[in-house]
């Protein structure tokens, strides 16, 4: 089991100059970190530092979005895409579904595989679905059958499930469908989310942890493939959060002439 964290700007105290500090995290054990990147159609406010800054740290790193209900799928889909296109990161791009649905365009789970569908096209990356098992139980159903469908089996599966009283390589999250049923299993478990965040370079009390399920060169090879990320690397290019913005709206701007 490898040790990473995700984080968005709920990790920062916006009333103070600093921000999440990745080399405490990386310090502290975590080789890995899933950045929110954008949710709906609005970009996270410290995507550009953390993306960066978790680089810099040679920490590997994930984007993800946060899906909601109200705007199609494919829009959401290509925003994403358009934030990640230049430096996807080197975990899989992942599918944050997990709000409840308030607005919704769609009598089920369509939108999941539509987002889920379009990035994989953009990206050239298979993503990963994030999900809670009460929640999954829910709204991962097919509404005909009531039952899973087995192409969500395709996605590698980010399960969010606390325990209490958590016992490292004997606490284990709950199964879920399709996978259980295919002979999969879970890459990556979100286990707490009341991780020490001060202990992990976090402005924040708590922090998310996570665990993935396997070795940390097994971690190296899921990520492309590549060996782990030179801890001090040269200083990445900065990123072009003004030209970013412009091109996401942009995306919706065509979204609404098409509707």
């Amino acid at each position: 089991m490898v040790t990473g964290i995700d984080v968005s700007h709920w990790q920062d105290d916006k009333s103070t100059p600093q921000k999440m500090d990745f080399k405490k995290a990386a310090a502290n054990g975590a080789k890995f970190v899933f950045i929110k990147v954008s949710e709906r159609g609005s970009i996270d406010r410290d995507f550009e530092y953390n993306w960066d800054a978790a680089r810099e740290a040679g920490l590997l790193r994930g984007g993800y979005h946060f899906l909601r209900w109200d705007l199609t799928g494919l829009v959401q889909a290509r925003i994403f895409s358009e934030l990640l296109r230049d430096d996807p990161g080197e975990l899989p791009p992942v599918a944050d579904f997990e709000a409840p649905r308030l607005g919704s365009r769609y009598p089920s789970n369509a939108l999941l595989e539509q987002f889920l569908v379009e990035v994989e096209t953009k990206l050239d990356r298979k993503p990963m679905i994030y999900s809670s098992p009460g929640y999954w139980n829910i709204h991962g159903r097919n509404k005909i059958t009531k039952n899973f469908d087995q192409k969500w089996a395709y996605y590698p599966l980010w399960v969010a499930h606390y325990v209490k009283n958590f016992q490292l390589g004997e606490s284990k999250p709950y199964d879920m469908q399709p996978w259980t049923g295919m002979g999969k299993t879970w890459t990556f478990w979100q286990y707490t989310a009341v991780g020490d965040g001060l202990a992990y370079g976090a402005e924040s009390k708590g922090i998310d942890l996570n665990l993935f399920n396997g070795t940390e060169k097994e971690l190296n090879d899921f990520a492309y493939g590549t060996p782990p990320i030179d801890p001090t690397p040269a200083p990445p290019q900065p990123m072009d959060i003004r030209g970013l913005k412009k091109s996401v709206n942009k995306v919706i701007n065509i979204w609404a002439k098409e509707q």
